[in-house]
């Protein structure tokens, strides 16, 4: 998997089955007016989306040509949702997308989804109220929300740039391990991905 990128614009490729297939995503700011809101899944020129990383060849990938070599390609407005006040109304429950829409990074959007519907048949087969779940879930997913505005641990990427816009050889010098690490760390306990704190907290099964 790559991930490559200056905290602007991105490119983010991994092999799909027995990796003859490549899913690719390649993100940069819009050039003009943007999108209605919810115009998801736009069909998406690959001659325009290959001409904004031209320039993006590696020794070991040739991002153009990544581009170049799609099936098909669509686009879709990166935005999320203000936090929810609240996720229950009489008898509607709201989990997901649809509770906590965010911005998609760390793989959330299914993940947290589980999660909540774990959280959620738990509330309700010990306590017959969604109450708790809201009560766990609503404040973990908004502090998650607001972690991916700020790029979650992608943003090693933007400190990169900006501490040596001029490239580097050592990255250790830019961005020491500690750091990177510590970013990570913190991003998988905001998630709730920390190992220890999974192993420690009780299971979510009924019975």
């Amino acid at each position: 998997m790559i991930m490559a990128g200056d905290g602007t614009q991105k490119f983010v490729a991994y092999p799909i089955g027995d990796g003859r297939l490549i899913n690719w995503i390649a993100e940069r700011p819009l050039d003009g007016e943007p999108p209605e809101r919810g115009n998801w899944n736009r069909p998406a020129d690959l001659a325009t989306v290959t001409a904004h990383f031209a320039d993006w060849r590696f020794d070991w990938l040739d991002v153009p040509a990544v581009i170049r070599g799609a099936e098909a390609a669509f686009e879709y407005p990166m935005v999320d949702r203000e936090p929810l006040p609240h996720w229950t109304r009489d008898d509607v429950v709201l989990l997901g997308d649809a509770a906590h829409a965010m911005y998609p990074i760390g793989s959330n959007g299914a993940s947290q989804a589980i999660i909540d519907a774990r959280v959620l048949a738990h509330s309700l087969a010990t306590t017959g109220s969604a109450a708790a779940y809201e009560e766990i879930r609503r404040p973990a997913t908004t502090a998650l929300q607001l972690a991916n505005r700020r790029q979650g641990p992608e943003v090693v990427m933007k400190l990169a740039h900006e501490r040596a816009p001029g490239g580097f050889d050592d990255i250790e010098a830019v961005v020491p391990l500690t750091e990177r690490a510590e970013i990570s760390a913190s991003y998988k306990r905001t998630a709730g991905f920390d190992p220890g704190l999974l192993n420690e907290r009780a299971s979510w099964s009924v019975g």
